[in-house]
């Protein structure tokens, strides 16, 4: 749950922070966190969208933004004080964007404290929606960036590595997050005790971890059990191409809840569309471009389901 709260017309709201994810690189996300960013500033929300995926960069190319004027490389070096100084312009007046395009190597694999200040000041910035394009893979520096928000979000496209990849992901997620979550001292000395001498795989599903801690600790236990609750992050199916593939989204969500202990809310699929790649040609966003095709309708239609769920959490 999110409990920073900014004032929009004099009145006061919840700032939602949601981060994109998805473990394999080449699954969509990135688009998918521009195209929802693109809907919810035509629902005039106002959003900010942040590219933290430091290796390959791309938001910029998504909005049609060929060589943005500032990045992420001038508040890591230093040259400017706060993240609001870099965020730019785009074509649709309630959407700004963090760019993170950069040839600097040295923004690629930050230093912790170079990541935590990019953190804190994300969870500043002002704006209704924050969304956070991360990047590929399972290493913490891209978990961190996920788990900066319960609303995280997983983009899944329906082969067997992006599946297993996701999969991957949202374990060391859970266990990066339960690991670190604020609990009480006694609670946190029981949970590092086992997770030090308990090899991942040693514990098939989360629920035997939860087990083991309980063993030690039966309230250390309990208190896993709440902070799994609390962990809901959506899925979206990207680049499906027939109708067998849209029950993926199902059988993952089942597939989690009974290995990982968490309920996974499958927010909807969107269908591949060569349209998609002919608007990334012309540097125009697809929902913009063509704004009647199934993949923009679907995308839409889980920005709102994504309000709705946000919403249900305030």
């Amino acid at each position: 749950m999110n409990t920073l709260y900014e004032l929009k017309n004099g009145h006061p709201f919840k700032k939602k922070i949601w981060a994109v994810g998805g473990g394999k690189g080449g699954t969509g996300k990135s688009l998918i966190s521009s195209t929802l960013a693109i809907e919810l500033a035509r629902m005039e929300k106002e959003v900010i969208l942040v590219d933290a995926d430091l290796g390959g960069a791309n938001l910029h190319t998504c909005l049609g933004i060929k060589n943005p004027a500032h990045t992420l490389a001038e508040f890591i070096n230093k040259n400017v004080p706060e993240l609001k100084d870099v965020l730019i312009d785009t074509s649709l007046e309630h959407l700004k964007l963090l760019s993170g395009a950069t040839d600097l190597l040295n923004i690629v694999n930050p230093q912790y404290t170079q990541k935590m200040r990019l953190i804190n000041h994300i969870k500043k910035l002002s704006a209704e929606f924050i969304i956070i394009d991360i990047g590929a893979g399972s290493p913490f520096n891209v978990i961190d960036f996920f788990l900066i928000s319960n609303s995280g979000i997983l983009v899944v496209s329906p082969e067997p590595t992006s599946i297993e990849n996701a999969y991957r992901f949202l374990k060391n997620s859970i266990l990066r997050k339960l690991r670190f979550a604020t609990a009480p001292k006694e609670v946190k000395k029981q949970i590092k005790k086992v997770m030090d001498e308990t090899v991942n795989e040693k514990f098939k599903t989360i629920y035997e971890l939860i087990d083991l801690v309980s063993g030690v600790d039966e309230k250390s236990g309990e208190w896993l059990e709440k902070q799994l609750a609390k962990f809901r992050p959506a899925l979206i199916l990207n680049q499906v191409k027939n109708k067998d593939e849209i029950f993926i989204g199902e059988a993952m969500k089942n597939i989690t809840k009974k290995y990982l202990g968490i309920e996974m809310n499958y927010i909807g699929h969107v269908p591949y569309d060569e349209k998609v790649n002919q608007s990334i040609k012309k540097y125009r966003p697809f929902t913009l471009e063509f704004p009647d095709c199934q993949a923009s309708i679907n995308v839409g239609l889980a920005a709102k389901k994504l309000i709705e769920l946000s919403e249900k959490r305030t």
